[in-house]
């Protein structure tokens, strides 16, 4: 199901709470009557077991199943996206329905086995081809985290590859930044902490003198002016503050991020040239 249709590609209409539950609950249905939630949670078509009604009490703040029956008054996105992580990490696909015998002899049919993996794949390839549709766009990641993804111009800086460069200094801090800003309940002070990260990776590369062997002293000048005199990282009465956050925090993450990624290339193309 990675083919998204008209309206979808186009962003022509865009999901309600209503029909983000509708098609999340159909998500669920189609999954369960295939057996992909038999493994890990007992959940099949003609059965919920109640050990995983009381797994997901302890896991969440409030019980969803049966998932048939939720009040649509009182859904919430919360709601779904709790439960679609939930989900996640309890769903596998089965193999091949077969004949199998005890070790008493005894004749039985099962599956011959299960695959966590591509289970996984194909429960968030289905889930991420609606929930991208609803508001400004989310998704299931890889980790089962449902994250916001922005605008559809956006989205290629926040799925471009990290390139191995220095996993300590650069590489985890641009991770943990870029997670940091698409969790979708992000407060103001967040979104300025994920801003200093990635401001902290610049100043990494500039302390260890890299920085200046791909960037003018103007560029270099631009990227720290925004830390130093928008009160990111430090706080002086000759720094701005009376601006609107909620805009311009998104313009300087998004710049960061898109100067991380030139900045990376050069620096690992000019290694490439001294070796060459």
């Amino acid at each position: 199901m990675k083919r998204r249709y008209y309206s979808s590609r186009n962003r022509s209409s865009t999901l309600n709470l209503a029909e983000l539950f509708w098609k999340f609950k159909n998500l669920y249905l189609l999954f369960r009557d295939k057996d992909y939630f038999r493994c890990k949670a007992g959940i099949t078509k003609t059965d919920l077991p109640d050990i995983v009604r009381r797994k997901a009490a302890i896991a969440l703040n409030f019980q969803p199943f049966p998932i048939t029956e939720w009040k649509e008054d009182c859904i919430t996105d919360d709601h779904i996206f709790d439960v679609l992580e939930f989900l996640y990490d309890h769903v596998s696909k089965p193999g091949e329905w077969t004949q199998m015998v005890s070790d008493t002899g005894f004749f039985y049919n099962d599956y011959d086995g299960y695959d966590d993996e591509i289970g996984k794949e194909e429960f968030l390839v289905t889930a991420n081809s609606f929930l991208c549709d609803y508001k400004s766009g989310f998704e299931l990641s890889k980790d089962g985290i449902v994250l916001a993804i922005g605008t559809d111009g956006l989205q290629q800086i926040f799925n471009a590859d990290i390139i191995p460069y220095d996993e300590v200094n650069v590489d985890s801090r641009v991770r943990n930044a870029i997670l940091k800003w698409r969790d979708r309940h992000l407060t103001l002070s967040e979104k300025k902490e994920a801003i200093n990260e990635m401001a902290q990776v610049f100043e990494w590369l500039k302390k260890s003198k890299q920085i200046t062997r791909v960037l003018s002293k103007d560029d270099e000048s631009a990227i720290f002016n925004i830390a130093n005199n928008f009160s990111i990282r430090h706080h002086n009465p000759k720094q701005k503050t009376g601006y609107d956050k909620a805009i311009w925090y998104s313009w300087m993450f998004h710049f960061y991020l898109a100067t991380y990624h030139a900045t990376i290339r050069l620096l690992i193309k000019e290694e490439k040239g001294k070796k060459g």
